[in-house]
């Protein structure tokens, strides 16, 4: 056969000869459809055949184009309502609820519009292929959905959320407004939920990175949301209670003093008697810590545990009960005090300090008192916690001095003075470092914040978290711990068959020589030199673990007591600070298993605001 190319044509006899030799199924190919039917269907066929397929070919490319596109416009619609979210948290702490709700439109228009776009024809055709992959679409149309149902299900009902009902004015809180709150939230709770059911249902196998790290952050995000909902549900629903809709209610509000550090934050010097009733609220009774004589006996019977850490001084004494680093069973004792002395039992108990109270003034801003002075969130801790030793000798008028302060705070705070944001912000900064406590005898209300910091009450376990707690007590007899800091650190070290806490609990003294030879007496106190501070500090380890070591200052630290207390091993030592100088306490605790929650450290708060420093550690 004679080869044909552009060097060589193939002339007509040659044409002839090879038509001659070939067999009719080649020949069928060279002659026209007119002269050979049979050569139409053949090649009728491939051309049918690579027409679809170039018709199929250019289709699925127009797809996959479309596809790609939609994907970028959804991801431009999700980044534009993701920029509103903040807008929208913002504007609803500061009460802005018109910026809110504005927001919240632009939010769900723009998710409403990425919906749209992924239930599309292109992405429900694209996303019925069975091809490997095609679960990436499926996946981003369930977040997409559930963004879309959190927008309108949860953003638009928060934009309405009017955070100052939950701040008293005109002398009490609405509580028919707390239920409409409530309201709100189980809207919110019952969408948050529903996200849950949704993501854990949605397609993870065969996922590229950037849509399972979108799944992922979606996961976070609800999950962080529904910790939150979860206990502003709760709360509103044992609020009105609280506030004496079903009947009237009386609190107990104690001022700890930080300048005669104790366990749980200072001498508790001034106690308020609060009445509440349908929402209202007012000052019953005005109570000094001097109305209560010290005994020979205690009081009521002690914890054999508590007494072989702290003595029997914390029933005989009443500026020793905080010394018990358990605020249910330190207001237990100083119950006792208070029936002892005939007066009305109380239905909870509130427990404040200065800092606190300073936290507080940011929202009420700066307040006149009786005596001409002004207290302001700046000066309420030196003048409550030092300024006032200097002024007033007499501890009679000191009291008075703090309840006016209480009674000034108290009659801002119910007469609309304060902000919500910032009172809120406050209260919630003073509940994380322990300077706010609070203990009911109704049981709602003590599961609602059991183990909580707000107990005041260390976990009995280590599940949820670890918790190690440093505490601080004033052995000088004076009010020299305004002159203290104390900063805290701590590692949580595990292992194959257990874990190690280990850390340290720097006491630092800021108190110079000119400032010790001015002290009053009831600063300076009777036992110890004005330079001298002495504090027995108190270490608590997890539950369940055992004392590894104790040093101060890398020496051996000499134990005054050790034991068991609430099922946590403790030890107690004395740290003595000469005028500014400052002493580290090591220690070590063990613990027999590893399944250890993220470690925390609870720790006597002081006058100012220290380091602690734990990390969150967790075995997990």
């Amino acid at each position: 056969m004679v080869l044909v190319s552009a060097d060589n044509p193939i002339s007509r006899r040659q044409m002839r000869q090879q038509r001659a030799a070939a067999p009719d199924e080649v020949l069928a190919l060279f002659e026209s459809p007119e002269k050979n039917p049979k050569a139409r269907r053949p090649r009728r066929g491939i051309w049918i055949t690579l027409s679809v397929l170039a018709v199929l070919v250019v289709g699925v490319g127009i797809l996959g184009w479309r596809v790609v596109d939609d994907a970028l416009q959804v991801r431009s619609h999700l980044t534009t309502a993701m920029g509103e979210v903040r807008d929208v948290q913002a504007a609803v702490v500061a009460g802005d609820l018109d910026a809110a709700q504005a927001s919240a439109a632009i939010i769900t228009a723009e998710t409403q519009a990425a919906s749209e776009l992924v239930h599309g024809t292109a992405w429900s055709i694209a996303s019925a292929i069975p091809a490997p992959y095609i679960e990436n679409l499926r996946s981003v149309r369930t977040a997409v959905d559930v963004t879309d149902d959190l927008a309108r299900k949860v953003l638009v009902p928060l934009s309405s959320f009017d955070m100052s009902a939950l701040v008293p004015k005109d002398g009490g809180i609405d509580v028919a407004a707390i239920g409409g709150l409530s309201a709100t939230i189980d809207v919110i709770s019952t969408a948050v939920d529903s996200a849950m059911v949704r993501l854990g249902d949605a397609e993870r196998t065969n996922l590229v990175p950037q849509v399972s790290d979108a799944l992922k952050q979606l996961d976070d995000v609800v999950v962080t949301a529904e910790g939150l909902i979860g206990p502003a549900r709760d709360i509103l629903g044992v609020l009105p209670g609280a506030l004496g809709a079903e009947g009237p209610r009386t609190y107990l509000l104690m001022f700890q003093g930080n300048s005669e550090a104790r366990s749980l934050g200072g001498n508790a010097a001034v106690f308020v008697v609060l009445h509440t009733e349908d929402g209202k609220m007012s000052i019953t009774d005005v109570v000094n810590s001097s109305d209560f004589h010290h005994r020979t006996t205690p009081i009521t019977e002690l914890d054999p545990e508590a007494v072989h850490i702290y003595g029997e001084k914390i029933g005989m004494y009443t500026p020793d009960f905080t010394m018990v680093p358990e605020f249910p069973e330190a207001v237990r004792i100083f119950s006792a005090w208070w029936a002892d002395a005939g007066r009305e039992p109380f239905d909870a108990a509130i427990s404040l300090d200065p800092v606190a109270l300073a936290y507080i003034l940011k929202a009420t801003g700066p307040l006149p008192l009786a005596t001409g002075d002004t207290i302001s969130a700046d000066n309420a801790a030196p003048l409550l916690l030092n300024e006032v030793y200097f002024r007033y000798e007499d501890p009679d008028m000191q009291n008075a001095f703090f309840g006016g302060t209480a009674e000034a705070v108290f009659s801002a705070i119910v007469g609309g003075k304060a902000a919500p944001a910032p009172l809120i912000q406050g209260l919630t900064r003073a509940v994380d470092e322990g300077r706010l406590l609070y203990q009911s005898n109704d049981p709602d209300e003590t599961a609602l914040i059991e183990s909580s910091r707000m107990s005041g009450a260390m976990p009995t376990d280590n599940a949820d978290r670890t918790v190690i707690g440093v505490y601080a007590n004033d052995n000088t007899g004076s009010k020299k711990s305004y002159y203290l800091d104390l900063a805290v650190n701590a590692k949580l070290t595990c292992t194959a068959d257990g874990a190690t806490v280990t850390g340290t609990a720097k006491l630092s003294s800021m108190l110079t020589a000119n400032e010790a030879a001015r002290l009053p007496y009831y600063i300076k106190g009777p036992y110890f030199e004005p330079e001298d501070i002495s504090t027995y500090m108190v270490l608590y380890g997890p539950a369940g673990g055992s004392l590894a070591s104790v040093t101060i200052d890398g020496a051996p630290a000499t134990v005054l007591a050790q034991g068991l207390h609430g099922g946590r091993p403790a030890v107690k030592v004395e740290v003595r600070n000469h005028l500014a100088d400052q002493h580290v306490i090591e220690y070590a605790f063990e613990v027999a298993n590893n399944e250890l929650g993220p470690l925390e450290v609870w720790r006597t708060p002081m006058s100012r605001v220290s380091v602690n420093d734990a990390s969150g550690q967790s075995c997990e």
